[in-house]
């Protein structure tokens, strides 16, 4: 069976529960509108915006843009709506994001909480500093966070809003859960942080022409070399899991990218060549570590990270899950509505089911076992979507 002839095992409506897809605004921007997760193999939480007007609120801030976001839990045996909340957002920026023991990590404005099938909401962090960013590990045991510094105004242009000056940050990172930081450094401007096995990744120019040295860098402990990989820029790294990393480089001729799969012992697991007709990337991965879905947008023409995208450069957004270990795409699905802030599709924790919001729906896929890594040279394998 081709990895794009499954078939969902289940499928939920959802205009029925208020869903509308949003306006061509959202498509370019990037702007959050819309979340597909899993508490477990039977349980989701979809939220996503509600249209109309909104009341104003005591809360209110100079420079925000409200919207009002529905939560609901998804009982995939019975196909109901088992909980229901609202809750007030004050920008379009993505808002929730899945934590650990079947719990999501919700963001409102500056402050963190915690939630889970009942919707409840614990609060767990109060930044006094504006929060920028959000990450969690693929494996969900750290979390970074990303505050703009109070003053210490720098003239560079801000990423939150054209021509606005913008402040450093300071990154903290967290074990998940906990209120104590293990690690904490400024920066200039905001950062993504590749964060594996208690630790963070780095590359460094090799010896030869066109190779890079990757570093595990251990919140405790010494730095480690754990591969050299051969790209003629600089590469990515991407962990997919606590052990496995791709490192995202660049081919000696042509624009597509190579993706070279590492392990923490220093294994080359497989190889591939993503063509750069797929921009906009975004992750998702089994908590477990099993699988990672890979989403992106179709373009018709080659975009740089510098260009403009319109709407018209769009045909569709394609969605693939491969096995971690071995690169074996087993599902590609495309996506629709289109949402380029990603979060449109999701692993349950254990890798076994995946769901995306697909054609009016969504639809949960059972996948099949993950493949066994043979013992062997790296192979390459091929991207679908």
């Amino acid at each position: 069976m081709e990895p794009s002839d499954l078939k969902p095992a289940v499928r939920i409506e959802v205009a029925p529960l208020g869903y509308l897809p949003p306006s061509a605004f959202y498509l370019t921007y990037r702007l959050s509108s819309a979340t597909v997760g899993f508490f477990d193999d039977d349980h989701l939480l979809f939220t996503f915006r509600v249209g109309g007007l909104l009341k104003r609120s005591p809360e209110d801030q100079t420079g925000d843009d409200d919207q009002e976001i529905r939560a609901l839990v998804l009982d995939l045996k019975t196909r109901k709506v088992t909980k229901q909340a609202e809750w007030r957002m004050h920008d379009r920026a993505a808002y929730l994001w899945p934590y650990t023991e079947g719990r999501f990590l919700l963001r409102i404005r500056d402050s963190l909480f915690l939630t889970g099938p009942s919707l409840s909401l614990e609060p767990y962090l109060n930044l006094r500093d504006g929060l920028r960013e959000v990450e969690i590990s693929p494996d969900r045991k750290f979390t970074v966070l990303e505050t703009a510094e109070p003053e210490k105004p720098h003239p560079a242009v801000s990423l939150m809003g054209a021509g606005e000056p913008a402040r450093p940050v300071k990154v903290i990172i967290l074990p998940s859960g906990s209120r104590s930081a293990i690690a904490a450094s400024d920066a200039q401007n905001a950062v993504l942080l590749p964060l594996m096995n208690d630790g963070t990744l780095d590359t460094l120019e090799g010896t030869k022409e066109a190779s890079w040295v990757v570093r595990a860098l251990p919140f405790h402990g010494a730095p480690k070399t754990i591969a050299e990989v051969n790209s003629t820029c600089r590469p990515g790294a991407q962990p997919v899991s606590d052990t496995v990393a791709l490192m995202i480089g660049c081919y000696f001729n042509g624009n597509d990218h190579q993706v070279v799969a590492i392990s923490t012992n220093g294994q080359k697991l497989w190889q591939s060549r993503w063509q750069n007709k797929y921009v906009w990337g975004w992750f998702d991965y089994a908590e477990n570590g099993s699988r990672f879905a890979y989403e992106s947008l179709e373009v018709t023409r080659p975009i740089s990270a510098f260009d403009a995208l319109y709407p018209e450069d769009i045909t569709a957004q394609l969605a693939g899950v491969y096995d971690t270990e071995t690169g074996k795409l087993v599902l590609v699905k495309d996506a629709s509505p289109v949402l380029t802030a990603g979060q449109n599709v999701a692993l349950s924790p254990d890798g076994k089911r995946f769901a995306i919001l697909r054609d009016g729906a969504v639809e949960v896929y059972d996948l099949p076992p993950v493949s066994e890594p043979a013992a062997q040279q790296p192979k390459s394998v091929k991207k679908k979507g």
